[in-house]
């Protein structure tokens, strides 16, 4: 699928910015989005989940990022141990940034990244994030205790962790902006939910969303936000892709 990088960019800036509030239930989120993709009649193309935030209020050596590296790639359980089907790490040092990059795959198939971004920033002492994403293309995975125990961690520096979950499902051909439009409404609806923005452009749909189902929540201005519905038409596979995403979407498309 294209990056449609404008919406991946309002996703990222206000997960950055933004607090999620409540402890929700992530199996039900889940379920519930499984539930809108059946309605749709979309078939399941992959599940996503972005675990992260600001870990530290300062800027942190190599020597440090590596140890924290390999710490969360303990804890993850991914490695460039004999028989890992897919393992990568990257450094990346430039004025004012350290960045480390790991990916792997985790005992459940989950194609997991790790990026641990440290900033310096003139007359502060500096932030230090970090993101962890969960890719799986074979099937749903609930991920509770992985996003436990990545809890955990950010409970340990006494920061709090934000979690956007996401799944991708395809349509056959090309189907109706109008169309989608009017189920995605429907949708809502059904979900006791109101409207809080939506999109258009072209072959490009998306609609966010309040429903008060879902117990996390993020603001956009003044309006509580919880659930985003996106549709886009790919031309080259002649393919609708459905994407529903809490409290928003992440991934580009």
């Amino acid at each position: 699928m294209k990056i449609f990088k404008r919406l991946f960019i309002l996703g990222l800036i206000l997960v950055l910015l933004t607090p999620v509030f409540g402890l929700g239930k992530k199996e039900n989120e889940m379920d519930l989005m499984v539930g809108i993709l059946e309605n749709m009649g979309a078939t399941f193309v992959e599940s996503n989940i972005t675990l992260g935030g600001v870990l530290l209020d300062r800027f942190i050596d190599e020597e440090e990022l590596n140890q924290l590296g390999n710490l969360l790639k303990e804890e993850m359980e991914i490695g460039s141990q004999l028989g890992q089907q897919y393992y990568n790490q990257d450094i990346i040092k430039e004025e004012g940034l350290n960045q480390l990059i790991i990916q792997g795959i985790d005992p459940l198939g989950n194609l997991v990244t790790i990026n641990i971004s440290s900033y310096e920033i003139q007359d502060y002492p500096g932030e230090t994030s970090l993101f962890i994403n969960l890719i799986n293309n074979e099937q749903i995975h609930q991920n509770n205790d992985i996003i436990l125990k990545v809890e955990k961690i950010f409970d340990k520096y006494d920061k709090m962790m934000n979690v956007t979950s996401c799944i991708v499902g395809r349509v056959e051909g090309k189907v109706d902006i109008a169309k989608n439009e009017k189920e995605f409404l429907k949708l809502i609806k059904e979900l006791k939910g109101k409207v809080v923005e939506d999109y258009k452009e072209d072959s490009i749909l998306s609609i966010s969303a309040f429903t008060p189902l879902i117990e996390e929540y993020i603001y956009t201005g003044n309006k509580k936000m919880n659930l985003n519905i996106a549709a886009r038409y790919n031309e080259e596979e002649n393919n609708t892709y459905i994407l529903i995403g809490t409290p928003i979407i992440t991934v580009g498309y």
